[in-house]
């Protein structure tokens, strides 16, 4: 029903947005009555299946004024598979955003305003689920697609050339180069950001700052 045959001629499918609506209130309640579904339904009926697509945001938790809502995987970060890592990378998503309701949502049941207490301790766990993944996701995005288009200075683009070719050819056997990035991403335990921040030289623009983020 949401993705027919891109090739196909029955528009009757794509344009019951109503229908498709229902289907999704029925399934996340909370998103039900939330400004801007309609654009959102619209948007989802348009997609098409199979196409590898990027997702860069900046932000993984609601505002305070809609229900408490997080993003996770790829519906926050989407490399399109160039790195390998999607799965992994939403898993760690689910395991941070549990231990930020476990670090914050404490409400009290004889609290006169509970229900207004849950909801403002949801959005404080959102929020530090968000502060703490954003910075890898963006990583993510950076060690999958390099500099985007962007091309490092003439000299620093030969000594990157060369060391990821000693990396391709060693991989950090006898104690030369180091692991290929595929490799690296899929076998150590470092963070994203601490990766991203240690292959600076392959890349155009300063990884951000914890204090900057």
């Amino acid at each position: 029903l949401l993705f027919p045959d891109p090739n196909a001629n029955d528009s009757d499918i794509r344009s019951d947005t109503a229908l498709t609506a229902e289907m999704i209130f029925e399934q996340f309640p909370l998103l039900d009555g939330t400004p801007g579904m309609d654009d959102a339904v619209n948007q989802l009926l348009k997609q098409r299946t199979s196409v590898a697509d990027s997702v860069k945001c900046n932000i993984y938790n609601s505002p305070s004024t809609i229900a408490p809502t997080a993003l996770c995987g790829d519906a926050a970060h989407a490399t399109g598979g160039v790195s390998g890592q999607g799965c992994n990378s939403a898993l760690i998503d689910a395991a941070v955003l549990v231990d930020c309701l476990n670090e914050n949502y404490h409400p009290l049941e004889n609290d006169e305003n509970n229900a207004l207490t849950k909801k403002a301790l949801l959005h404080q766990s959102l929020q530090s689920y968000s502060n703490k993944q954003v910075p890898e996701g963006l990583a993510l995005y950076d060690l999958s697609f390099g500099n985007d288009g962007k091309t490092l200075p003439i000299f620093r683009n030969l000594r990157a050339t060369f060391s990821n070719a000693i990396d391709t050819l060693f991989g950090g056997r006898l104690g030369i180069g180091k692991k290929p990035l595929r490799t690296l991403l899929a076998s150590s335990l470092d963070s994203f950001t601490e990766i991203r921040r240690d292959r600076q030289k392959y890349f155009v623009e300063e990884f951000p700052t914890d204090e900057e983020f």
